[in-house]
């Protein structure tokens, strides 16, 4: 059996991508939220997932590429033909920029630039989570 990379003891924070190309960002944007749901895979990460964990708002397919908010899951994974995961995501009034994380050495491997097509939840490990947090906007 293989063991698996994300435990709670090696989990530091979930990471939900958000296509504009599939999603508008627009209405996001304007609230000031993300939205409160999102579709998630049907694998052993999503039953990770747990009410209280932080998650990271991750844009992709933009020209201003990266985490554009922060917040936590607000339950657990509803499973259904599409399982879903209730969040609390505030946006940013800048988003934190790809180009910028990827300029710190111990965060230039993340999933997020290895697997970019993944389905959600992509993650990061406690050792990213904790290079990351200095680099969010103060709640």
């Amino acid at each position: 059996m293989t063991a698996r990379a994300i435990t709670d003891r090696t989990l530091g924070a979930w990471v939900i991508k958000c296509n504009p190309h599939k999603s508008d960002l627009a209405p996001m944007v304007q609230a000031g939220r993300a939205h409160e749901h999102w579709c998630v895979a049907d694998n052993y990460r999503t039953r990770l997932m747990a009410p209280g964990h932080p998650v990271l708002f991750w844009v992709s397919s933009h020209p201003r590429r990266g985490i554009w908010g922060a917040g936590r899951l607000t339950g657990t994974p509803v499973p259904g033909p599409q399982w879903k995961v209730s969040t609390n995501i505030a946006l940013f009034d800048e988003p934190i920029l790809a180009s910028d994380i990827r300029s710190v050495a111990s965060l230039s491997n993340l999933e997020v630039f290895r697997s970019p097509q993944q389905s959600n939840p992509s993650w990061l490990d406690a050792s990213a989570w904790a290079s990351i947090r200095p680099m969010l906007p103060l709640e």
